[in-house]
């Protein structure tokens, strides 16, 4: 009995790993932001303080957030899954901060104390999907538009 437990979480945890693994591609490594760039300032305000959500690129960012495979690991108001509930993440968390997890993940757990504290409490490294800036921005508007409603 034990050891079909241990084989049912094996499989559990190789599910989400392939679910958060988007299209399979990766972009080459010297396309991604430089570390400092995605780290948040302490002076900033939560994200929600900027305008009014920009529509086309909130469901560009909706697209993503399914295509990519977010929703292996994060909801949107239906609590914790195997990474945190994003409803109101732009509330909490500065743009930075959001774009800087979403595009340079292994640069935020290794140094920023806020990704840290997220690693220790849900045990899951975000995957490092290689998203692009410009993704990352849709991804943003998506969030502020989900928690503008």
């Amino acid at each position: 009995m034990r050891s079909a437990k241990g084989i049912a979480v094996l499989m559990v945890g190789a599910v989400l790993w392939v679910g958060c693994g988007g299209d399979g591609e990766e972009e080459p490594a010297d396309s991604q932001p430089a570390a400092a760039e995605s780290q948040p300032a302490a002076t900033e305000t939560p994200a929600t303080s900027g305008g009014p959500v920009d529509a086309a690129m909130a469901a560009t960012g909706e697209g993503l957030f399914t295509s990519k495979g977010c929703t292996a690991c994060h909801t949107i108001g239906s609590g914790r899954l195997v990474g945190p509930d994003l409803a109101g993440v732009t509330q909490r968390r500065t743009d930075a901060f959001i774009m800087g997890i979403i595009m340079n993940p292994d640069s935020m757990l290794a140094n920023d104390a806020d990704a840290k504290q997220l690693l220790a409490e849900y045990y899951t490294p975000m995957t490092n999907q290689g998203i692009s800036a410009e993704d990352s921005e849709a991804l943003l508007a998506f969030l502020k538009g989900k928690d503008a409603e």
